[in-house]
């Protein structure tokens, strides 16, 4: 019964954990430039059930959510007339941003503002108080809104290496390898990408979701009555 227990336990967590990335992607499926995320789960250890060398018949012992990927799929683009906002037309791309605290970050949302540095000029702003660059690192000084205002557009040797950081943001690793400027990329003016969930996925999922897990809590609760029936005996 102690198999049968932490089996059905350690399946009920993954399934939380799954359902969990996919309500995340579901809150964001409004937020300009997301990237839904893939729960990867995976087998935990399988043993064999006779201890004489027979491997004929083996019994795992549940499941874990093993990976988290990104997906790295272009969104739909969409019109918003705004003549600051801007949408990048390859899914490998993206906008780099000079956080306050001085590390550069990246980014698929175009949402962008106007904001005063402290020189007295007004520079191209992500609305948090980072700086746009340009393709040389640089902020991007804003004088003409109907220009693409020299918008640098960043891309990675490894996606799969990027971490997310929060508020829509991505952060270059070792295993990202560092940004390099992204030659000929095409950029929309007066648009946005849209997010890259798709609700009928995401709903599909947590549906299986919360069967799994279902499934997972009523072995585990059978598992303790049998426990407590066994205990009980004189």
């Amino acid at each position: 019964m102690l198999a049968s227990f932490y089996t059905a336990a350690a399946g009920a967590i993954a399934q939380q954990n799954g359902m969990s990335v996919y309500a995340n992607n579901i809150a964001n499926v409004s937020t300009s430039g997301y990237k839904a995320d893939e729960g990867i789960f995976s087998d935990l250890l399988y043993t064999n059930v006779h201890s004489d060398g027979n491997d004929s018949l083996k019994t795992g012992h549940g499941t874990k959510l093993g990976a988290t990927d990104t997906v790295f799929q272009q969104g739909s683009l969409n019109d918003t007339g705004r003549s600051l906002d801007y949408a990048l037309c390859s899914d490998k791309t993206f906008f780099a941003v000079r956080g306050t605290d001085g590390t550069v970050k990246y980014t698929r949302c175009g949402a962008f503002t106007k904001s005063v540095g402290q020189d007295g000029k007004t520079y191209l702003s992500d609305g948090s108080g980072g700086y746009v660059l340009d393709g040389s690192g640089n902020a991007i000084a804003v004088t003409d809104d109907e220009k693409k205002l020299g918008i640098g557009v960043y891309t990675f040797k490894n996606l799969d290496g990027l971490v997310k950081t929060g508020d829509n943001y991505f952060s270059a690793t070792n295993v990202s390898g560092d940004a390099y400027r992204a030659e000929n990329a095409e950029i929309k003016q007066a648009c946005l990408e849209s997010s890259s969930t798709d609700m009928a996925s995401e709903l599909s999922n947590v549906i299986v979701s919360e069967r799994a897990f279902g499934f997972n809590a009523k072995v585990v609760q059978m598992s303790d009555e049998i426990m407590q029936t066994v205990n009980s005996l004189r």
